[in-house]
């Protein structure tokens, strides 16, 4: 089958290179399809390439963003060994510290025992899901980090000190007359490193200085807690 040539519109045969009559170049228009084609194809793979590149730092910073959150609401590690615990927590608590003293007033006495050597007094408690020692306390809708050590009292309930990992303005809360199971629903613990009023007295640590109780404030279950304040990290 004859066609014509788009230029001069003379016949001309199929698989002819150049028109016989004018001279053009049959085969200028296969090769401007095939350059658009090769145009498009080289528009759709960097397209493509865009996207993927995008999509893949979008990963990248959903990744690092799920990271972040994961380590902001991470509980800190703490001091492993339970000794440095308890001495870090008299450094902050003005109740626990107060216990170093060679003899106890009889008011004191009354409420704790007269046995100095009881090593079940002060229960450094430990977290049973992480292993160690630090607990989620949440004061007044902030979570605060904390070590936990529960006093055993003769009337079957337990004071507690609270006393944050971090040095912040608040040294340390103390909480009284708690019953077990509220120890239980709070701070989930099925270990503790006990001690005894002899094992504080033989610690001889020093209070931080400007440590102060502050206000007394309303607890977890509507109890009334007293809050120790660190007067220097407010300065």
């Amino acid at each position: 089958m004859s066609k014509k040539c788009p230029n001069c519109g003379r016949e001309i045969q199929d698989g002819d290179t150049f028109c016989i009559h004018c001279g053009y170049k049959l085969a200028q228009k296969k090769s401007m399809k095939v350059l658009e084609a090769s145009s498009e194809n080289i528009h759709k793979e960097q397209t493509q390439g865009f996207w993927k590149k995008k999509s893949f730092w979008g990963l990248i910073v959903v990744i690092a963003i799920g990271v972040l959150v994961i380590k902001i609401h991470a509980l800190p590690k703490g001091y492993s060994d339970p000794t440095d615990v308890i001495e870090y927590c008299m450094r902050r608590d003005t109740g626990l510290n107060m216990f170093q003293n060679a003899s106890l007033n009889e008011e004191a006495s009354e409420l704790f025992g007269t046995d100095d050597e009881d090593t079940d007094r002060f229960q450094l408690l430990q977290n049973e899901k992480t292993k160690r020692y630090v607990f989620r306390y949440s004061f007044h809708g902030k979570s605060i980090p904390s070590y936990v050590i529960a006093t055993d009292l003769n009337n079957g309930d337990y004071a507690l000190e609270i006393v944050p990992v971090k040095k912040n303005h608040i040294a340390s809360i103390y909480e009284n007359d708690v019953s077990e199971s509220y120890v239980d629903k709070y701070f989930p613990s099925e270990k503790y490193v006990g001690y005894s009023i002899d094992d504080l007295e033989d610690m001889d640590v020093k209070l931080d200085k400007h440590i102060h109780p502050g206000h007394i404030h309303t607890g977890p279950e509507n109890d009334k807690i007293l809050v120790f304040y660190d007067k220097s990290e407010n300065e």
